[in-house]
């Protein structure tokens, strides 16, 4: 099945990445996004997920639902994941499981805020609300709740002409996670919701600069954090895994502004054909 440029991020945000490039004078690697998390962007009541969900979307729509794209519990909504997904979906529903509450069979209203909520996030147990199953941000019930999408996850921010070594890029180690907590909650559940972040040297102003041109344009302002998190190289060696993206480049290309580099081959060719091997 051949890869198009709508699985990774929607064209009317193909311009501000393109300006990001061109603004930082680098190459924006973005790994696939999905065409079903990509349909709820911008839409009011939804938002990106933000680093310290590590839960999977759902990737099937099952009778009146409507879940697909959004992060969904893997254990009350087994059915909402193919097979393959289904066995690492519950792999990581657990590294972010102490961060979610599971209410009671009557869930939660959409238009009122979950007061009394200790943790960030919520599911959906109504079975009757067609995200049933789903995850929604409150933040400790001091938001609304905004359903959980699928963000842009970034592969590799490359700054243009410079040799690109992944081994040897200078990264900022440093903590995300609620920016919002009870004070009643003790120090250990606060540490329990940071988990560690990775940039690189353009990871702030390229997130910061998309984010903020994405909230121009957007319904409210939760709904434009698009940019969560560092990008996967800076990981380490169990980053680079040439994996599809959609390279975003400084300048054109051939009357190109991007690429999709498929293969390990794609990614190679492309970081010789542009000076960062």
């Amino acid at each position: 099945m051949t890869i198009t440029y709508n699985e990774f991020i929607p064209a009317h945000h193909a311009t501000i990445f393109a300006d990001a490039a061109e603004k930082y004078h680098c190459h924006i690697l973005i790994r696939k996004t999905g065409r079903a998390a990509l349909s709820w962007v911008g839409k009011r009541g939804y938002t990106g997920k933000r680093a310290d969900m590590k839960a999977k979307t759902a990737n099937v729509d099952v009778g009146r639902y409507s879940v697909a794209g959004l992060v969904c519990s893997p254990f009350l909504r087994p059915e909402a994941f193919t097979p393959e997904r289904l066995v690492s979906a519950r792999k990581e529903w657990q590294k972010s499981s102490h961060l979610i509450t599971v209410p009671g069979g009557a869930g939660f209203d959409d238009h009122i805020q979950p007061r009394g909520c200790l943790t960030p996030y919520l599911v959906q147990t109504n079975p009757n609300h067609k995200h049933y199953g789903c995850v929604a941000l409150v933040d400790m019930g001091l938001l609304l709740p905004r359903y959980v999408h699928g963000d842009y996850d970034l592969y590799a921010i490359i700054p243009a002409e410079q040799a690109f070594d992944p081994n040897n890029i200078p990264i900022r180690h440093s903590t995300l996670g609620s920016t919002m907590a009870p004070a009643q909650l003790g120090l250990q559940e606060r540490l329990k919701m940071q988990v560690p972040n990775f940039e690189g040297p353009l990871s702030f102003q390229v997130a910061n600069y998309i984010n903020t041109r994405i909230a121009n344009i957007s319904q409210d302002l939760l709904g434009a954090l698009m940019v969560n998190h560092g990008e996967q190289v800076n990981l380490g060696p169990q980053g680079h895994t040439f994996e599809p993206v959609l390279a975003i480049m400084p300048k054109p290309v051939n009357g190109q502004r991007a690429r999709i580099l498929e293969t390990r081959e794609d990614h190679e060719r492309f970081y010789r054909e542009n000076g960062l091997a």
